[in-house]
């Protein structure tokens, strides 16, 4: 296995964060577009259901501060992202940083493009908005705008995006697709998920499992049903921590290293 104890410090470290300390020190309000730190109020039970297709929701501060956290902590390189909105931004800026470090350093790690976010988005308009908001962050963006379908993996229903980035994510942020950006084909669907009382379920996770590397981190923003869903279908070694008063899940590839530009970047994360 690989460095258990290190993920395991890793968790510990995100669960005990003083985000509201992370937010101010971190000069997180100019990049989230907030004044103070804030968490949205109660989302009611039908809420993203009735709001779909108009203003997105208020941005988060504790769920961003751990992703950059995350990002930052882990030095992590490339960013694979389900889902587009401030988040884009909060990852672009954690990169920036990540770069402004560390780009001099790592030169015997297989990256084509790293400091980069890979972010998928069914919705044109929505990317649209994330890269007119990026500014200044834009070149650490690469939006893409795929569809999204109901799909079956191992005959169980779910969605995916139907084509995604062709890389090699050091961290993958789940927050997509919307269950109602999927593509309607109602003759052939037997249930849809585009209902407001149908949690949301999706497999990229599952069809890119085999291509991950050993310490590749994965965190699902909510969707709690769908990471109980993807963690009871991966077949390699995981570890997991699921936070429902937080609301997200973090996953950890737990695996021997592969070889030596693999180990070269494991003693990159570790130095």
């Amino acid at each position: 296995m690989g460095d258990i104890a290190r993920v395991k410090e890793d968790f510990e470290y995100i669960k005990s964060l003083d985000l509201e300390k992370y937010f101010y020190e971190s000069g997180l309000s100019e990049v989230i577009g907030v004044n103070k730190y804030v968490r949205p109020s109660n989302i009611g039970p039908n809420d993203t259901y009735n709001q779909e297709g108009s203003d997105i929701f208020a941005p988060d501060c504790a769920d961003l501060c751990r992703l950059h956290a995350i990002i930052r902590h882990r030095k992590v390189l490339t960013v694979l992202e389900f889902g587009s909105g401030v988040s884009t931004k909060v990852i672009a800026h954690a990169l920036r940083l990540n770069q402004q470090l560390y780009k001099n350093k790592i030169s015997l790690i297989r990256r084509q493009h790293p400091f980069k976010v890979y972010s998928v988005e069914a919705e044109k308009e929505y990317a649209d908005i994330t890269l007119k908001n990026s500014g200044n962050l834009s070149d650490f963006i690469e939006m893409s705008v795929s569809d999204a379908r109901q799909t079956s993996f191992q005959g169980r229903i779910c969605g995916q995006y139907e084509k995604i980035p062709t890389i090699c994510p050091d961290l993958i942020y789940i927050d997509g697709p919307s269950p109602y950006s999927y593509k309607k084909n109602f003759e052939n669907i037997y249930i849809s998920m585009a209902h407001p009382d149908i949690t949301n379920i999706t497999c990229d996770l599952l069809l890119m499992e085999q291509f991950l590397l050993p310490g590749t981190f994965v965190i699902f923003d909510g969707m709690t049903n769908n990471s109980r869903f993807n963690r009871s279908h991966l077949y390699r070694n995981w570890l997991s921590i699921e936070d429902i008063e937080m609301d997200y899940t973090m996953l950890a590839l737990d695996e021997s290293s592969i070889g030596i530009h693999h180990r070269n970047q494991i003693k990159f994360i570790n130095e």
